[in-house]
């Protein structure tokens, strides 16, 4: 007797359920196996971009949080920057508000754990949401787990934050596509929203390309006239919507635009920096050992992706199911981006890129090809889920081709065994063993009379093995303690109104800049140096302040001061510290054998204080003033250099001085005292966006000494108030809330409508 059509359908949904449940159980096991240091033992993340963005940028705004404010400025390096205009700190990227969270330690591992659990999840859903078998969606869900491409980004933390919402958007997409709910499109223009906060333009641009091209080229509609145009303008009023919900942060980037040397483009030599060359491609078939990386002798190369390595069992699926000629339009789409993203990606080293990068106009503003890896990542995840379905569909249909599974075994053998000639120093044992297993599993589904599922999970088991034996130490950990505990030599710093430096500065020829890691005789010593010489970014989290430091997006003053700085003789650098309020040099003495490298600290007596007062002004053509500024006969105590005429008594007894500087968030407070009419000048960095009242009445801020700011006072006591507010800040905030009452409004018109 049948059971009930009722009952056996709940028995169906149980099965299906039960199916899921697992999947979800052993991704869970994964993810705490991956992160058990984390979680249990006391660890956190900081490798790479941690230490000059991720930890600092991250304690800045927590900080900020803690003090009710919003994280505008930034007034700790490059003697201050528009933090909030930069972009890539993300500051209304919702995930922020996990630091509201009291211990910041905490909140930050909690922060990155989250983002891997996003990426994992939701593709596992995206895949199911396809109709794809759970193990297969499993398969998926592992490959971003355990990914190179995603280990290694989530140390550069505003494209790996950016990057794991791709799969939500993409379902939330996919299914207004089909089903034409309302709730579905503003839940893509929640995610795509969000994505914009996340501080990575060119993944904005890979992600609405992907969704246009899958819109109009997979995802299945009824073929007409107005078939093409319509789902374009899907996706259209989905960018414009979430570019308004998003305008509070993008309005004040794009007017932080003309203070950035990238206003006008990159050459081609920018551009294309970090482009993927032949040797790191390779590491897609046989990556490099990174088992102690950190320990070993320094690799002097630089990279923006350590490793790409998404592993062999992906490769040979997307091979087996392009020379089996599965007939899926998705199988062939992802396919098709896969050798794209690695086109593009390879940037100087492809004859074709400069030809590309002359016709089109948007390649200029953005560097580092190795991001365009992210549609090849991306491509592959989904080909695991859709290969192994694929195979398993074609073996229950008896139209399963074993030649074409062993051709794709026998192509990527022929390239491990190329690449293991060409980088003899890479281990290709393990890919070996992993084309022989696949071999035997392809084998397997040609000959049993019922293995798909077998297979599938089979493939699976295969793929957590190498994934995890070639990238689990893609993310190395440090004691919480890294960060939590001070550098003892932080003990010789004193007055917190005077910056520092850390690192060389009287060797010839030009210096390094911040953003490289001091040399050391591995990574692991390097990445202490960067603590112990208290440099920036990361000695913000200390209190410390610096004339110099990291943003990202390269502002002009702070991109010149450098410029100026690293190529100046050692004499003149001294000077240049000096009047820029440094006191204390905090020494790399690296090559006289100390163990850590640190020497003591240096105090630079003349050190210009932070705040001070003149009574005489000279006028010149910025940037010259520069030349005369860091001149030794010039004294900046005495006089001010203006790019503008104004007029003023000059008193020859004129005294003044500075009585108090009290700083707080995006403001500065300046209590001073003088005989006669003079000239405020603060060692902070002019920039639109600041305003000052002195006795409550608004005043005019002059550029001086080309980099900072002066205030005209007259005679007598004075309380100086400065305080910024981003440009375009009020605007963006206007367009974001009439989009969101925008959106609201449509969303109840069209529910009263329905309900009707």
């Amino acid at each position: 007797m049948n059971p009930p059509a009722p009952y056996f359908s709940f028995l169906c949904w149980v099965r299906r359920f039960n199916k899921d449940l697992i999947a979800v159980f052993v991704l869970a096991v994964l993810f705490l196996a991956l992160f058990f240091p984390v979680l249990f033992e006391g660890k956190t993340f900081f490798f790479r971009d941690m230490l000059h963005f991720g930890y600092p940028f991250k304690h800045f705004i927590w900080k900020c949080w803690q003090e009710g404010a919003l994280p505008f400025w930034n007034p700790q390096i490059s003697a201050g920057i528009p933090f909030f205009s930069l972009y890539h700190p993300g500051v209304f990227y919702p995930p922020n508000l996990i630091f509201l969270l009291e211990n910041f330690g905490t909140a930050f591992n909690s922060y990155y754990l989250f983002h891997h659990i996003i990426l994992t999840l939701s593709v596992y859903r995206l895949a199911r949401f396809w109709g794809l078998s759970p193990e297969a969606s499993l398969g998926s869900a592992v490959t971003a787990l355990l990914g190179g491409y995603f280990l290694s980004l989530a140390s550069i933390y505003n494209h790996f934050q950016t990057a794991v919402w791709f799969p939500l958007i993409l379902l939330s997409f996919n299914r207004f596509l089909l089903k034409k709910r309302l709730a579905d499109f503003l839940a893509t223009v929640l995610y795509f929203a969000i994505v914009f906060l996340a501080g990575s333009p060119e993944t904005c641009i890979f992600i609405a390309g992907i969704l246009w091209g899958y819109g109009v080229l997979v995802v299945p509609g009824k073929p007409t006239e107005t078939y093409f145009f319509s789902r374009t303008a899907m996706l259209a009023g989905v960018v414009v919507l979430s570019l308004g919900l998003s305008a509070i942060q993008l309005v004040p980037t794009g007017a932080l635009m003309n203070e950035s040397i990238r206003s006008s483009g990159l050459n081609i030599e920018e551009n294309s920096k970090m482009s993927l060359s032949p040797s790191a491609l390779s590491a897609v078939v046989l990556p490099e050992n990174h088992f102690g990386f950190m320990g070993t002798a320094k690799v002097h190369k630089q990279f923006f992706l350590q490793s790409c390595f998404m592993g062999l069992v992906p490769l040979g699926l997307l091979l087996a199911g392009l020379f089996s000629g599965i007939k899926s339009r998705a199988f062939w789409f992802w396919g098709a981006l896969f050798f794209v993203g690695i086109f593009f990606a390879m940037g100087r080293f492809n004859p074709l890129y400069s030809w590309i990068y002359d016709w089109v106009p948007a390649l200029k503003f953005f560097r580092f090809p190795e991001k365009f890896f992210f549609l090849s990542a991306f491509s592959l995840v989904f080909l695991v889920g859709l290969g192994l379905d694929a195979l398993g569909s074609a073996h229950a249909e008896k139209r399963f081709r074993p030649e074409a599974s062993f051709l794709a075994v026998l192509v990527l053998l022929i390239l491990l065994v190329w690449v293991a000639v060409m980088e003899p120093d890479r281990e290709w044992i393990t890919g070996l063993v992993t084309l022989l297993i696949l071999a035997t599993l392809f084998a397997f589904i040609s000959t049993a009379t019922r293995g798909a599922i077998t297979f599938r999970i089979l493939a699976v088991s295969l793929l957590v093995l190498e994934l995890w034996a070639r990238n689990a130490s893609l993310l190395p950990m440090v004691d919480r303690s890294f960060y939590e505990k001070s550098p003892e030599i932080l003990t010789q710093v004193g007055d917190n109104l005077y910056r520092v430096y850390g690192g060389r500065l009287l060797d010839g020829g030009v210096l390094p800049t911040a953003n490289q890691f001091p040399a050391r005789k591995n990574l692991m010593a390097s990445h202490w140096a960067i603590k112990n010489l208290l440099r920036p970014n990361l000695g913000m989290i200390y209190g410390l302040s610096y004339p110099d430091g990291l943003t990202g997006l390269e502002l002009k003053a702070g991109w010149l001061w450098t410029e100026i700085f690293t190529r100046s003789s050692p004499e003149k650098r001294i000077r240049i510290l000096q009047r820029s309020n440094v006191r204390y040099w905090v020494k790399d003495n690296y090559r006289s054998g100390f163990s850590d490298g640190t020497g003591d600290v240096e105090n630079f007596s003349s050190a210009l204080p932070r705040a001070f007062l003149v009574n005489i002004g000279r006028n010149g053509r910025a940037p010259h003033l520069l030349n005369i500024y860091y001149d030794a006969a010039f004294d900046p105590l005495k006089e001010v250099l203006l790019n503008e005429r104004i007029t003023w008594l000059r008193n020859e007894d004129f005294s003044g001085r500075v009585e108090r500087i009290e700083y707080g968030p995006n403001r500065v407070r300046v209590e001073t005292n003088q005989n006669a009419e003079g000239m405020l000048v603060l060692l902070d960095t002019y920039f639109p966006g600041w305003k000052v009242e002195v006795d409550g009445q608004p005043e005019r801020i002059f550029r001086a000494n080309y980099f900072y700011r002066g205030v005209k006072l007259g005679a007598g006591r004075h309380v100086v108030e400065f305080s910024y507010t981003p440009e375009g800040f009020q605007t963006g905030m206007r367009i974001s809330f009439l989009t969101f009452v925008f959106l609201l409004a449509g969303r109840y018109y069209f529910h009263f409508r329905d309900a009707k």
